[in-house]
């Protein structure tokens, strides 16, 4: 019975360690798809930056246009 015993508490720590090596790679996977939300975020917010800045511009040229044409 002693060597069943053995047996078994080797399977169950292979297996308690398969289970922290899988939890070890899911907080990586986690933390990747964390940091690849921030980085899409910050990119849309650029994107939307670059757009408010452009829309600006466009509008400031307009109005240039408008009064070098009055001139």
């Amino acid at each position: 019975m002693g060597q069943q015993l053995t047996l078994n508490n080797t399977l169950e720590e292979e297996l308690r360690i398969m289970l922290v090596e899988k939890n070890n790679e899911c907080n990586a996977l986690q933390a990747e798809v964390d940091a690849l939300k921030r980085s899409v975020a910050e990119e849309q917010e650029g994107k939307y930056r670059a757009y408010i800045k452009f829309a600006d511009l466009q509008k400031e040229f307009h109005q240039y246009k408008a009064l070098d044409e009055l001139n």
